[in-house]
């Protein structure tokens, strides 16, 4: 009897396999949690249930990851983004790449982190009966930390600085558990070697394997970038300009997409069509309307302090952003961002239990602000005090638990503000 802990989207997605092959299967969460785990053979917890929850103590826990890679057809390959920032949009452009370079060969699938379980993925390509195909799968610390039997064809590490906090003990814990994903790589782990130097300046310990691609914007390793021009093997191939993307985190997530295409022999002028045609990721900085002058930019997908980095660094470089920042506290921080809001932050509000510390940035850089626990209101306090050429803006930094159902209910909370607008 397998119990599943969790009734979100990946427990659902779960069910709907165990049902799919014929698995017997009970369904709870905290509210409706047996007495006793006696009765259970597997325990498969959400991958958002912290190590320090009851259930890891009964050592029969079964990762999700694991759970549906048993099930997968063994000629399907997998390219899986983790890291600290900018896997959502690493992912998201690997697989429109793949869709390009294998339409009408192979069936490519974007599953994960990435709002679509990958127990759902799986059961999807067991009812269409396909053999072969790749899938980029988006994975978060908390998903690949209890991995065993899952195996990724390749990996991407993007980056790492110090997040999930809250769940993780410490951050050789965090470490570890990325590390894990690597250590379950059977080609090529295509690593930022900033990751490298985290681990030495932070004192932690990691293992230097064989199956390691090293990328940066060092001139000094075969892989690396400047900003613009896109280095593989010592060789220029891309050109971030040539592309519908900005910016040095950019750059890199290119640079390690073409690294990926270089090791699955594409060929790089095909690839220089394809970088051309793609854009950016949905809820990821992304330009949703304009209204007397103002300019609605919702970037849901920031849930890091890198990733609220890259967003105080875009739409120009005056101070003409009203930003909505906040929720959960993952011990994350920002302080080092301190200058960057005084430059560009006209007006902020700050929602959720890390508000008070946003507010004490906002008074210290001289930035009038709003504290609520209401989006709408938020909207209309930062339209009031609009000008012309100002971008109205939600980068949350951190997740969504709590007021939301999840990113995707909390961007459309923020449209829906936007269209009410007077």
């Amino acid at each position: 009897m397998y119990l599943i802990y969790w009734k979100w989207k990946v427990g659902s997605a779960i069910v709907e396999l165990c049902n799919y092959k014929g698995i017997p299967y009970e369904i709870c969460d905290d509210s409706s949690s047996p007495d006793s785990f006696d009765s259970y053979d597997v325990i498969i917890p959400s991958p958002g249930i912290p190590g320090t929850h009851q259930v890891y103590k009964t050592w029969k826990v079964l990762s999700e990851l694991d759970f549906a890679y048993q099930f997968l057809p063994k000629k399907f390959d997998i390219v899986s983004v983790t890291g600290t920032d900018g896997k959502s949009t690493t992912s998201w452009i690997a697989y429109n790449i793949l869709q390009k370079e294998f339409f009408g060969k192979k069936s490519i699938y974007l599953s994960g982190n990435f709002d679509i379980p990958f127990s759902a993925t799986v059961l999807d390509i067991l009812k269409k009966w396909e053999k072969k195909g790749i899938i980029v799968i988006e994975i978060s610390s908390f998903m690949s930390y209890w991995i065993k039997s899952f195996q990724s064809t390749y990996t991407i590490f993007t980056n790492l600085k110090s997040d999930h906090l809250n769940w993780h003990k410490d951050l050789q814990e965090y470490l570890d558990a990325k590390m894990n994903l690597v250590k379950h790589t059977i080609k090529k782990s295509i690593i930022n070697s900033q990751i490298f130097d985290f681990i030495l300046d932070k004192q932690l310990k990691g293992d230097f394997l064989d199956n390691v691609r090293l990328f940066n914007t060092s001139i000094g390793i075969p892989d690396w970038t400047d900003g613009d021009n896109i280095i593989i093997s010592k060789r220029k191939k891309y050109k971030l300009s040539e592309t519908n993307f900005s910016g040095m985190h950019n750059a890199m997530n290119i640079l390690s997409i073409g690294i990926l295409a270089n090791e699955m022999k594409i060929c790089s002028k095909r690839m220089k069509t394809y970088f051309s045609e793609i854009n950016g990721l949905p809820h990821r900085l992304e330009k949703i309307g304009e209204k007397n002058g103002i300019i609605f930019v919702e970037d849901s997908k920031s849930t890091s302090s890198q990733s609220l980095e890259a967003a105080l660094g875009s739409y120009g470089n005056t101070r003409n952003l009203l930003l909505i920042v906040w929720w959960s506290d993952k011990w994350d921080s920002f302080d080092h961002l301190a200058q960057k809001f005084s430059n560009r932050v006209r007006a902020l509000v700050a929602i959720g239990a890390t508000k008070e510390q946003f507010v004490s940035l906002a008074k210290k850089s001289d930035i009038p602000y709003l504290s609520t626990d209401s989006l709408h209101e938020g909207v209309n306090w930062l339209y009031q005090r609009s000008i012309n050429g100002d971008v109205l803006m939600i980068s949350p930094w951190c997740a969504s638990f709590g007021l939301f159902k999840d990113y995707l209910d909390r961007a459309n909370q923020f449209r829906d503000a936007i269209k009410k607008l007077p």
